[in-house]
């Protein structure tokens, strides 16, 4: 498939009206393509072939700003800091170090590796005693 693209400009024309407002963004001299009417704005894809944006702003409802980018590795960034996808999987390993503010809540359990690789198993009672028992494998205590 031949992609357009838009020729250079060279002597550029534009032109407001009863018709609209014209522009030459074709690169004729004869012409003006009329791009905004009163029913709509009428641009061709090849209009934008050129575009670069280095960000997008946005604003939330409360007036909070955003700047939304992209890295050079293609990562989106938010505020100019890599944006992580949060999760609801089961059985996934999220991996580097974390940092966490408030209150976090685990339910299921807690498990805690040892230097050699052991499980353990944390658990707390209703009066607040904390234990760690080894997990057991095939009935037997490692």
């Amino acid at each position: 498939m031949l992609q357009q693209v838009r020729p250079k400009i060279t002597d550029g024309k534009t032109g407001i009206g009863n018709f609209g407002v014209g522009i030459m963004p074709d690169g004729t001299d004869k012409s003006l393509r009329i791009l905004i009417t009163p029913d709509g704005f009428h641009f061709k894809p090849t209009d934008f072939d050129d575009l670069v944006l280095p960000s997008l702003s946005f604003e939330s409802t409360k007036g909070t700003k955003y700047d939304l980018s992209i890295n050079d590795d293609g990562a989106l960034l938010i505020n100019g800091i890599k944006y992580t996808v949060p999760t609801n999987q089961d059985d996934e390993t999220i991996k580097g170090n974390k940092n966490y503010e408030g209150k976090t809540k685990l339910s299921g359990g807690l498990q805690l590796l040892s230097p050699n690789g052991t499980v353990f198993n944390v658990k707390l009672d209703d009066v607040g005693k904390l234990t760690a028992e080894k997990e057991e494998t095939n009935g037997d205590k490692k």
